[in-house]
């Protein structure tokens, strides 16, 4: 009896190591697909379908934060003060922040504008000259 094939493309089995590795140095999803030479949507696919692989591509993303922020609080500890506004501005940037938001009250109507604007407004028409007549007497 002959054997059954499958048919389509085999399925791309892409390595969790690498993925983990790749995730850890920043890499976007685009750029690990690519280097594992395989589409985004094979990425995102093995994600969807393998508990394992999504959690591999998750705790890389996790290390790679923990060792830049470890990096960033070690070089702001030692005296870099660079680091230190960046660590402080992003920490706590309630306390720490250059800008100050201005919010804008949208609720203006255009004929209040106008109302004001009215009001503003000098009276330029000149009042009517009264003529009078000359007697000559």
């Amino acid at each position: 009896m002959a054997e059954k094939r499958k048919v389509g493309r085999p399925r791309i089995k892409m390595d969790a190591a690498v993925t983990r590795e790749l995730a850890s140095r920043g890499l976007s999803q685009k750029q690990i697909s690519a280097m594992q030479g395989c589409s985004y949507h094979t990425l995102n696919r093995n994600r969807k379908r393998s508990k394992a692989f999504n959690e591999a591509y998750e705790k890389g993303v996790a290390e790679g934060l923990a060792n830049v922020t470890n990096s960033l609080y070690e070089t702001a500890m030692d005296g870099n003060v660079t680091a230190q506004i960046f660590y402080l501005k992003n920490r706590d940037n309630s306390r720490w922040k250059d800008r100050v938001e201005t919010t804008y009250d949208h609720s203006i109507s255009l004929s209040n504008v106008l109302d004001s604007a009215k009001k503003r407004l000098i009276d330029v028409t000149p009042e009517p000259i009264k003529i009078t007549k000359k007697n000559n007497s």
